[in-house]
């Protein structure tokens, strides 16, 4: 985050579409992460461009909401060729994508607020998953659309709050994405777990 942070600075009447950009290429998975653009975006507006803190702030929003729906056309458009790839293939299986399907429909907008504050790889793989199970573009945008208001909110906030001392938010937030990670993997084994009772207990014709 460090060299980042010193690059945009240095650059810092185009650091919005810097970061912008990065968030663009983070909707087509490269690794780059969505949570440390965030930051970096609240930790610049703090230091280096404090009279574009608004600007700043709509563009990294934007970039976001829109890297969203890079994930959900590449499940849209790819379909079941997803399952193809590797790394996709061990997050989310057919079965975890149907529940993550019936998750959608029954919470709604709560799914996607919650998916928003999971870190990683996990969170683009819930977009792909809405595009696989064909969900509604609209409606896909709209839910996402306010998840990612508070999401991006929250953490760009916490990278402006901490500004000059940005090493220990990196410290804290390395934390938070593993315990993240951790609670996220323990509810999807439990869920895996209820699933496999249920059928064992459902009645064979």
């Amino acid at each position: 985050m460090e060299e980042i942070l010193e690059y945009t600075c240095s650059h810092a009447h185009s650091a919005h579409l810097i970061i912008f950009s990065l968030l663009m290429l983070a909707g087509l998975n490269v690794p780059i992460s969505e949570d440390v653009c965030l930051l970096v975006g609240g930790a610049l507006a703090a230091t280096c461009v404090p009279d574009h803190t608004l600007r700043m702030y709509l563009w990294i929003y934007f970039g976001c909401w829109i890297s969203a729906s890079e994930a959900y056309w590449i499940g849209r458009l790819l379909g079941p060729k997803l399952y193809d790839i590797r790394w996709f293939n061990r997050i989310l299986t057919p079965k975890r994508i149907a529940t993550l399907h019936h998750y959608y429909e029954k919470f709604g907008i709560f799914t996607f607020i919650i998916g928003r504050f999971i870190p990683g790889g996990a969170r683009n793989a819930l977009f792909m998953t809405a595009g696989l199970g064909k969900m509604h573009y609209l409606k896909f945008v709209l839910r996402d659309g306010f998840a990612c208001l508070i999401s991006s909110a929250v953490i760009f906030s916490l990278g402006y709050s901490f500004g000059q001392n940005y090493p220990l938010l990196i410290h804290y937030f390395k934390t938070y994405n593993f315990i993240a990670l951790a609670v996220f993997g323990v509810l999807a084994l439990c869920v895996g777990i209820f699933i496999w009772i249920r059928n064992r207990k459902a009645p064979t014709i």
